[in-house]
């Protein structure tokens, strides 16, 4: 076969498989006892061990199949591997991951796999033993049952779109091997790679229920129907030389329901969808504008019929991007684990929503920023086991990392019990950075601690490590989450924990905005961080140290003209004021007109304003004009005074 033609496919499923494996060791490690999910590291190795010989990778393979030897201790040994073989066959895993990326880039298999191999064999000191293997090749008949075990007759057929034929075939071989002895099968084993056929059939002895086997074998990717049935009589068959026809249709077959198919399609193509989808947004919107100003008869309908349909249309192709966090989620377990070790503090993880969904995009961009959360848990947040019982808590400390919808919006939460940020401490540091004057230090409170956190380069580790204090920490994260159009807060106790909480749309590529309009230019306030609009001349303004406050029943907020912090100069027309959520803060934008709420499609912006700070994106109206989407976290960190703790008059 073309290797190469089904190169992309290999590469995608071994990832997840690899992924997949990362996550089961660790679990196992901590419940040895969890039988299925040893079943599951020894499905999900045999099917990368088959895939990667069938695709030509033997070294992959080579190293593979090694790891299945230390996986068979699970099977043997009660209370699972020691520290060491976890580490080895982690350590396997990520030279699995590099060699993926390498094959990615090149098409070869640069792997040097001897050095863990003999690290691999050197854990099991006596070879694991294996039952024997079933030779088909050998047979001309298959009994009705063996060992008192009936032997029954599966025939799988393959999807006819299949593309990896001897890949599935393998796989499927393996899903029924769990389920009892393999007595003869098309293909054998050792034939498997060659082959290039749609049905395969397989002589099982076991004691298995024939729907948990169907079941198996419908698992296996691009198997579209099986049937699974007990002989009962000795069956003549020259299994390996004769080429089944009509098998597969002497029975009723058990067929894939069409609700689980799933087809991989190239992330390219879904963000030509989405781009395409973008411009039939701005089509409609433009065209619904002209209706409105027309009278034709039935215009009106149309209209209504287009809108409609357009817009299930763009419900669906949001909902095809849309992947579960869980793809972020699975990397964590591993990184706590071996955090934890390094830092030799006790940690257990806790982790909920991973079915949350959010656009790929957004779930792309949002690894690092979370990993560096994950990181400042352990590394500052989290104390020591002495130090936690010093201080009357549990050895092990709690770090909870959680996703949740909340509107238009995904929350996604980590939290601590740790010791939370010691505000003096931070201030001593910022003080010595040239950051707050050092008569200052015994005015910071725990807010204004953590904003100082968030300070280009501020670390308060006093050596630098591979864990952290480097100075790249939070500002990293809060700058990767607001280029997202996000925000990130974080609130502490000092002796009780940490929680930072960031807040992601749902989407990059299609926002609901307050259109509004500043000096002639319009700009777009994305519409999950508008409180309210409000005319200015309805409430008394007055001037706090140069700065133009607001003066509201709950609070008293700094008015900040939209168009002169973005650069247009100041507006002397500004007459609405629009209430808006940046930071921890409130404000109030002054603009001149309030033109109302539109859907926008987003587009980057140009290399030459991408690093303006106080925008995001920019968005194309229905009169072709461009609209700014608003930087409110930007534009609040810049607003003078504090808009929440200022009491409002009587």
């Amino acid at each position: 076969m073309d290797a190469n033609e089904y190169l992309p496919m290999f590469l995608a499923e071994s990832r997840e498989h690899l992924q997949e494996l990362n996550l089961a060791v660790v679990r196992v490690e901590e419940a040895p006892d969890d039988v299925e999910t040893v079943g599951e590291i020894f499905r999900i190795a045999h099917s990368l061990k088959g895939m990667s010989a069938t695709m030509g990778f033997e070294r992959i393979a080579a190293l593979t199949h090694a790891m299945e030897d230390v996986f068979e201790l699970l099977r043997q040994r009660r209370g699972g591997l020691e520290r060491k073989a976890v580490d080895v066959l982690l350590e396997c895993l990520d030279t699995l991951d590099e060699t993926l990326e390498t094959i990615a880039v090149d098409a070869e298999e640069r792997l040097d796999e001897a050095p863990l191999v003999a690290k691999l064999k050197a854990l099991v000191r006596e070879p694991a033993p294996q039952p024997p293997a079933a030779q088909p090749v050998e047979l001309e008949a298959v009994p009705a049952a063996i060992d008192g075990r009936p032997v029954l007759h599966a025939v799988l057929e393959l999807d006819a779109n299949a593309l990896m034929p001897s890949v599935r075939a393998y796989m499927a071989l393996v899903a029924l091997s769990d389920h009892g002895e393999i007595v003869a099968s098309v293909p054998t084993e050792e034939t498997v790679e060659q082959f290039d056929g749609r049905v395969v059939e397989v002589w099982l002895a076991t004691d298995h229920e024939t729907d948990a086997i169907e079941a198996a074998a419908l698992d296996v990717p691009d198997v579209a129907s099986a049937t699974v049935e007990e002989p009962g009589a000795t069956v003549a068959t020259t299994v390996v030389k004769a080429k089944p026809s009509t098998a597969a249709s002497q029975t009723a077959p058990r067929h894939r329901s069409p609700v689980t198919s799933t087809v991989r399609v190239d992330a390219e193509r879904l963000d030509q969808l989405m781009h395409l989808m973008g411009e039939l947004v701005i089509h409609r919107t433009h065209a619904e504008s002209l209706a409105s100003r027309a009278s034709t008869p039935g215009l009106q309908q149309a209209m209504q019929d287009l809108a409609r349909t357009s817009q299930a249309l763009q419900t669906m192709v949001m909902q095809v991007r849309m992947i579960p966090v869980e793809a972020v989620f699975l990397r964590l377990p591993r990184l706590v684990r071996d955090l934890s070790a390094r830092l030799d503090k006790k940690v257990e993880l806790v982790l909920s929503g991973s079915d949350t969904e959010l656009d790929r995009t957004v779930v792309d961009a949002l690894g690092d920023p979370l990993v560096h959360l994950v990181r400042n848990a352990l590394d500052h947040g989290l104390e020591p086991p002495e130090q936690r019982a010093a201080a009357s808590k549990e050895p092990a400390g709690t770090l909870e990392i959680s996703a949740h919808h909340a509107g238009g919006s995904v929350l996604i939460t980590v939290s601590d019990d740790g010791r939370g940020v010691d505000p003096a401490a931070v201030a001593r540091k910022a003080a010595e950075r040239g950051l707050i004057p050092a008569d200052a230090v015994s005015s910071i409170d725990v807010p204004r601690a953590v904003e100082l956190l968030f300070t280009p380069g501020f670390s308060t580790s006093e050596q630098t490590s591979d864990v952290s204090g480097r100075g790249v920490g939070m500002d990293a994260v809060r700058a990767t989450i607001r280029k997202l159009g996000g925000e990130v807060l974080v609130q502490s106790e000092p002796g009780t924990g940490t929680i930072a909480q960031i807040r992601l749309p749902l989407t990059l590529a299609i926002v609901v905005a307050l259109v509004v309009e500043s000096r002639g230019v319009p700009f777009g306030i994305q519409l999950d961080r508008v409180e309210r609009t409000l005319k200015l001349d309805d409430y008394p303004v007055r001037s706090v140290a140069g700065q133009r406050m607001l003066v509201l029943r709950d609070g008293v907020l700094p008015v900040v003209d939209l168009a002169a912090s973005l650069g247009h100069g100041p507006s002397a027309t500004a007459r609405h004021a629009v209430i808006v959520r940046g930071g921890d803060r409130r404000l109030a934008l002054a603009v001149e007109l309030l033109v109302g709420q539109q859907e926008l499609v987003t587009r980057p912006l140009p290399q030459e304003l991408a690093g303006e700070s106080g925008v995001t994106s920019g968005a194309v109206l229905p009169n072709g004009q461009i609209a700014l989407i608003v930087d409110c976290d930007a534009i609040a960190s810049r607003a003078s005074g504090n808009a929440v703790s200022i009491p409002a008059a009587a």
